[in-house]
């Protein structure tokens, strides 16, 4: 395969992935519902930045060696699992206090906090590194040049901030957090509730090795 053509394929591949919900999602969603649109930004480029670091580890090898350490990889499942279980606790406890504003109001609290939540739920699902290496295995090869591997990771990181950017726009809208205040602690309770599942999947796996 040309290299070009590797490197388009390679992040369309990417791309697709956008639209299979997953934890990713429901994190930068149920954020910028919650809390506005700068903030899920934020939120969202901790994520990005996650993806940034697995695609890496993909394009140069490193992820196979992590995979093919089964203690590491099932460690790295249960200190995943454990923190999105975590989270999802967090997510359904507070929400049986009284609904907050869903105007955009600013947030006292430092912007690492929520970096370091969206970077810390794309680190915590070990299988993010499974889907770049069955990505990277179909389009990559030994003799892709570095130019082209270094060309495929930028698309991917550029097209993971893009994506996280428009959902921080798409959900801080005023009108749809409307809308979401008058469902706030129901929707709260089934993001929550779906991070979970993710969660007790991943400490499964990490506690039986598979």
């Amino acid at each position: 395969m040309e290299p070009f053509h590797a490197v388009v394929l390679t992040v369309s591949l990417f791309v697709l992935t956008f639209f299979n919900p997953g934890v990713n999602l429901f994190v930068v969603v149920q954020t910028s519902l919650a809390s506005g649109r700068r903030v899920g930004v934020i939120t969202g480029l901790g994520v990005a930045t996650g993806d940034a670091f697995y695609s890496g580890l993909g394009l140069f090898g490193l992820a196979t060696l992590i995979t093919q350490c089964e203690a590491v990889f099932s460690l790295i499942k249960i200190v995943g699992g454990a923190y999105l279980l975590w989270f999802a606790w967090n997510s359904i406890r507070h929400q049986a206090t009284p609904q907050m504003s869903t105007l955009q109001t600013p947030i006292a609290a430092p912007w690492t906090i929520f970096f370091r939540r969206g970077l810390m739920t794309d680190l915590s699902n070990p299988q993010t590194v499974l889907f770049f290496i069955s990505i990277f295995s179909v389009t990559l090869s030994a003799e892709t040049p570095t130019w082209a591997r270094l060309m495929a990771w930028a698309g991917i990181v550029l097209s993971s901030v893009i994506w996280r950017i428009f959902l921080s726009q798409a959900f801080s809208l005023p009108a749809v957090r409307r809308a979401y205040g008058r469902i706030q602690r129901i929707a709260s309770r089934v993001i929550g509730a779906i991070i979970g599942m993710f969660a007790l999947r991943l400490l499964y796996e990490g506690v039986t090795h598979r």
